[in-house]
């Protein structure tokens, strides 16, 4: 049985939507987190789960990574969940110990002409300033 340059090409696009889909292991893990209700322990799961920690209360949202990409030194990951466009910013690509969660507020197409709000500011090893 000859495999067609067709049935490679198809094949190849099913796996890399598959790769595509997955999250990002930059973002991926435990972080310390700032929101307006005070500190908070913010864990992003490879099973695609946000988990939300403050005070002993937990809450957990599902998401869907969508995009990613850089502009100069900014680099993003854009996050799909229940509520919303949200994209992991890491304003220094160089930096990966530090970022931000965006709510998006307006229908841009691109995280280049994205206005949002800031959710989360978050850090690897304590509680952002």
């Amino acid at each position: 049985m000859r495999i067609s340059v067709k049935q490679i090409a198809v094949i190849l696009g099913v796996f890399l939507l598959l790769v595509a889909c997955k999250p990002s292991d930059k973002y991926v893990g435990e972080w310390y987190a700032i929101s307006t209700e005070g500190e908070v322990k913010v864990n992003f799961s490879k099973e695609k789960v946000l988990t939300v920690e403050n005070d002993g209360n937990k809450e957990t949202f599902d998401f869907n990574q969508t995009s990613t990409g850089f502009i100069n030194e900014v680099k993003y990951y854009g996050l799909d969940m229940d509520d919303g466009k949200f994209y992991v910013v890491f304003e220094n690509k160089k930096d990966e110990d530090k970022a931000k969660l965006i709510r998006q507020t307006n229908q841009a197409s691109d995280f280049e002409d994205v206005v949002g709000d800031v959710v989360f500011e978050m850090n690897r090893d304590e509680y952002p300033k």
